[in-house]
């Protein structure tokens, strides 16, 4: 028998994604779906601008959105924005349901895990600080994923000294309809508001310890792509690396890791036009080179961030949590 969830924030950009990511999921049934006041009591099909690639599934379009205070289910995916989160997300977890939240609302809290599943699903155990009856976890920043992503490896190189990072960031992260046309044609944006902020603090989070004593600077930007956050890193080491060694380490983890590493020899790619599909969950890495010295590497990490960096991130922590519980 599935599990059943909820789905908040179900007809944003995201929510519509995780629709595309869940459906016909052999664990979890999709059995609320809840929007905005105003559009409670209505079909789905009716109140949602339907725009991810995949079709909208007809057992999906005929349910009927309903408010958060009839939800009776044990996970609830919260794709709502940091403001109503903040509310509602201890609200429901209060009530016994576990909240696996897209929001940035709690994702600093110290009893909160953020978590990317193949690097740090050990701070679950952060739940056991946490006073509700069902538990709060986060998934990253929509470009702090490929940073952490892009991290991880490296680490097994030699300690980092310093990073520097510059984020192409997709205008779908913005949500539906997000940007005007007028501000982002043929333009680019050097500034997102509170971005850097997040990037920066919350890789430490996820990295912990390997970062200890480690500096970030970063410039994030919004650039007209529909799809796919592009992050370009300057790593300086304490210890000689070269670039060798690191397609060698990223290479060996597309092996190891089932689906979370993409490395392209090709040095005009990753671009996320040609190289990202509708429900990619890797890191795509390229431009693998030396950095102007035997201690630094320059890289360049690519994802979906409607997938990887948002709804599929949800998932892969509904997944990983669910079996954390019942292990």
């Amino acid at each position: 028998m599935k599990i059943s969830i909820a789905l908040l924030g179900a007809t944003g950009t995201v929510g519509q994604k995780f629709i595309s990511l869940i459906h016909n999921h052999p664990d979890f049934d999709l059995a609320y779906l809840v929007a905005s006041k105003k559009n409670t009591g209505k079909l789905y099909k009716d109140a949602v601008s339907w725009r991810d690639d995949s079709p909208l599934p007809d057992e999906i379009a005929n349910m009927t959105l309903c408010d958060l205070n009839e939800l009776d289910c044990s996970y609830a995916i919260s794709c709502l924005p940091a403001d109503i989160a903040n509310d509602w997300e201890p609200k429901l977890a209060q009530k016994g349901i576990h909240v696996i939240s897209n929001a940035s609302s709690f994702r600093m809290d110290d009893n909160v895990p953020l978590v990317i599943p193949e690097i740090n699903s050990d701070d679950f155990a952060l739940i056991k600080k946490q006073s509700y009856k069902g538990k709060i976890i986060t998934n990253p920043n929509c470009a702090t994923v490929f940073l952490a992503l892009a991290l991880y490896p490296l680490l097994k190189l030699s300690d980092i000294e310093h990073i520097d990072v510059v984020t192409l960031q997709a205008i779908s992260g913005a949500g539906y309809p997000g940007i005007s046309a007028f501000d982002i044609l043929s333009n680019t944006i050097p500034n997102i508001d509170g971005e850097e902020d997040k990037l920066e603090r919350e890789v430490f989070k996820i990295l912990g310890d390997k970062l200890l004593s480690t500096t970030i600077h970063s410039h994030v930007n919004r650039v007209p792509v529909l799809q796919g956050h592009t992050i370009i890193l300057h790593v300086l080491f304490k210890e000689e690396v070269l670039a060798n060694e690191v397609e060698e380490v990223f290479k060996d983890c597309e092996i190891f890791y089932q689906n979370l590493y993409k490395v392209h020899d090709n040095k005009f790619h990753p671009q996320p036009l040609r190289d990202l599909s509708p429900k990619d969950q890797r890191a795509h890495i390229g431009r693998i080179k030396q950095g102007g010295s035997p201690k630094r590497i320059g890289l360049v990490s690519m994802g979906h961030n409607l997938v990887r960096g948002a709804a599929g991130a949800a998932l892969l922590n509904l997944e990983a949590f669910h079996k954390y519980l019942n292990k």
